[in-house]
């Protein structure tokens, strides 16, 4: 692909990722009901069902799937695969229910992050979930037998850091904001679940041969399923008569259908998402981990101006350099920054990675451009 267009798609996929964060913290502050000062007023805050809006907008990615399966072949859409295919098989529709269990990961994951948006700010949000990087390097030492660097464990701490700073910057007064702490530990926990997709992801790509749409297609597929048949049974069992539980699809949808700038973001949501894989597989061979990280941190970077434009939080400088904090840990991590073997200590140097392709960021970094 020539520079320009990759330049092209690779803004295109930034600011599709700015909105979808943007519109769906736009839809938690949406009032559905006693809106009129008639009681305590009910905000739009269903994380479920935008976990189902996400997985629609995955599931889109059918139509490129089956375009490159019938229609013209392009160049640019390769197999995802790190290592030589000759004893793999490629993954066809009856073995892709291999892909629900990495589904269900990212239900479990999506859906937290989104119950965390409901209590935090959108660019700690963002930023909080840099910490990503660590559950994916320690699940991979564990269940991938992958080694890491000296080197490698001190940019994993200084992201941590960061995101630390990040969290602490939420404080308002000297009490302690259990909403706050909250909404960060969750997403923390949330982390576990994408990092643990990502990883049995890396299994299933070990064994077979995948395009980039066909991995997000069928895991849209699949988590769209899960998720719409665990709120239809929820709604007729254990949330039956509680309209307010995330878990009663009657009520959600007709929150969303009743009032229409929640109707609007869910279409901008799913759209957007749509979009943001689409942009993330058309770059897959254009993309290594130095550049993934950089447009993760763009797209944070976008996401904090935008809401800091619409006054939905002040600048503080400490949020700055927990962030400076993340982005340097993270370019460190991946190798976009390197430094002198010869200037570190002897106990840093001495395992430090010199091969990029022995980094363990290289080894287990997805493939796909995800959200």
């Amino acid at each position: 692909m020539r520079s320009h267009l990759v330049l092209a798609v690779a803004l295109s996929l930034i600011v599709t990722g700015c909105i979808n964060s943007i519109a769906t913290k736009f839809q938690d502050n949406q009032c559905v009901r006693n809106c009129n000062g008639e009681g305590s007023p009910v905000l739009f805050e269903q994380p479920v069902l935008q976990t189902l809006q996400m997985f629609v907008g995955e599931t889109s990615l059918l139509f490129v799937m089956l375009w490159q399966k019938f229609g013209v072949k392009r160049d640019g859409y390769e197999l995802v695969s790190g290592s030589d295919n000759s004893n793999k098989v490629k993954l066809t529709t009856r073995r892709s229910y291999a892909l629900s269990l990495p589904a269900i990961c990212d239900i479990c994951g999506t859906t937290l992050m989104n119950l965390a948006l409901t209590m935090i700010p959108v660019s700690i949000y963002q930023m909080t979930r840099g910490v990503l990087i660590l559950f994916v390097a320690l699940f991979s030492i564990v269940f991938l037998k992958h080694k890491i660097s000296r080197f490698e464990w001190l940019s994993l701490f200084i992201v941590v850091f960061g995101v630390f700073l990040v969290g602490y910057s939420g404080q308002t007064g000297v009490t302690i904001d259990v909403s706050l702490i909250t909404g960060i530990l969750l997403i923390v926990l949330a982390q576990v679940c994408t990092a643990s997709q990502f990883v049995i992801e890396e299994h299933i790509m070990s064994k077979w041969i995948v395009t980039p749409s066909t991995l997000v297609a069928y895991e849209g597929m699949y988590g769209a399923g899960i998720t719409l048949g665990a709120m239809c049974l929820a709604s007729i069992t254990v949330v039956r008569g509680h309209p307010d539980s995330s878990f009663n699809i009657v009520s959600s949808l007709h929150d969303m259908f009743a009032n229409s700038s929640v109707l609007y973001s869910s279409i901008i949501i799913m759209t957007s998402i749509a979009c943001f894989n689409f942009f993330g597989i058309t770059l897959t061979n254009s993309m290594n981990a130095t550049v993934r990280s950089t447009i993760d941190t763009c797209r944070t970077l976008l996401v904090w101006l935008v809401s800091l434009s619409l006054g939905w939080e002040s600048f503080k400088f400490i949020q700055f350099v927990g962030f400076a904090m993340l982005v340097l840990g993270t370019l460190l991590f991946n190798g976009a920054i390197t430094v002198d073997k010869n200037k570190l200590p002897k106990w840093l140097a001495k395992d430090y990675p010199d091969d990029q392709d022995h980094r363990i960021i290289n080894v287990v970094d997805e493939e796909v451009e995800r959200f």
